[in-house]
């Protein structure tokens, strides 16, 4: 699928609008735009992690792409934002999905993430219910 610089914009600040509500996020592909659908996303890139107490507008999120964009050309790497429920706080990241729920565990755990978003649940599982699990 190829995106016009017009469908870039909406599809940045749909996914602004998407960390809006608790738990809401996205993991897009970033060469195309897509929606990814199945599998486990994991953030995998700590140092481009970055934090939003408030609302995370469209210009956040073009910034951010701007910033990590070496990081998001690396095979396998998706963007990834998450609106945490427990703390209120938003996070950009780049991730990796993958089919492999224990991978995905695992991976959180060596980078310190607070969870791993489950698409067949369509929900984040915090990565310490599931290592107690």
């Amino acid at each position: 699928m190829s995106m016009t610089l017009v469908d870039w914009s909406a599809r940045i600040q749909a996914m602004a609008d998407a960390l809006s509500v608790p738990d809401g996020g996205f993991s897009v592909d970033p060469q195309d735009g897509s929606d990814v659908r199945i599998g486990f996303a994991v953030a995998v890139h700590p140092e481009h992690e970055r934090v939003y107490l408030g609302r995370v507008s469209g210009s956040d999120v073009a910034e951010y792409v701007r910033q990590v964009r070496e990081a998001l050309s690396l095979p396998g790497r998706v963007l990834g934002g998450w609106r945490d429920p427990a703390s209120g706080n938003a996070y950009l990241d780049v991730s990796v999905v993958t089919p492999d729920r224990s991978e995905a565990f695992e991976l959180a755990a060596r980078t310190g993430q607070l969870a791993v978003f489950d698409f067949a649940a369509m929900a984040s599982v915090p990565a310490a219910v599931a290592l107690a699990a």
